[in-house]
């Protein structure tokens, strides 16, 4: 999360007399790739194998296999004359330790169920960084970050709950294959 103390190494007593010097406020992002120990980071150019699915199966879970996504951001406050520069590094990832595949589960299709997952939290990192740049920003820039934030995870578990019910967890196929053509076509708008 971005902090207001982060400005630059400034210390807290400073943080009030920039916020005064501030005039405009100007929001640059970045997106974290590519795989640090157990955290895959999202690309395109990578998607999930059954080999990064690393935990035990859950004994009490009926579903076949479970993949864990989420998203965050840090960041950091540059200042250039009257203007605040919010650089912002957006993670969208896939915890391996945590994400599990029964055996004789492992299958393209299943595969495909749970790639879908993590581009749909993808798909809300999107949405979030194209809601920050709509977005007018003050003094007080740090909350409206974290609410977007958090406006963007609730959206998240609702799409995926979505997703996982009209799709029956990827049971019926003909609501699976729709999911696919209606995640494309929102990550290309």
């Amino acid at each position: 999360m971005l902090l207001c103390s982060a400005l630059d190494g400034t210390a807290q007593s400073d943080v009030a007399n920039l916020k005064q010097a501030v005039k405009y406020y100007k929001v640059e992002f970045d997106e974290r790739r590519g795989e640090n120990g157990d955290t895959l980071y999202y690309s395109s150019h990578r998607p999930l194998k059954w080999t990064d699915f690393k935990a035990e199966p859950r004994a009490t879970s009926s579903y076949s296999a479970a993949a864990f996504t989420g998203f965050g951001y840090n960041g950091k406050i540059k200042l250039d004359n009257d203007t605040a520069i919010i650089a912002l590094v957006l993670e969208t990832y896939f915890i391996k330790p945590f994400s599990w595949v029964r055996k004789g589960a492992q299958t393209d299709y299943a595969l495909a169920h749970e790639q879908l997952h993590f581009d749909i939290t993808y798909l809300i990192v999107q949405r979030l960084k194209k809601r920050l740049m709509a977005t007018t920003y003050d003094a007080d820039f740090d909350s409206i970050i974290q609410y977007q934030y958090i406006q963007s995870y609730r959206d998240m578990n609702r799409l995926q709950e979505q997703y996982d019910n009209e799709t029956r967890h990827g049971i019926i196929k003909t609501e699976q294959e729709r999911w696919e053509r209606q995640v494309i076509k929102w990550l290309q708008e």
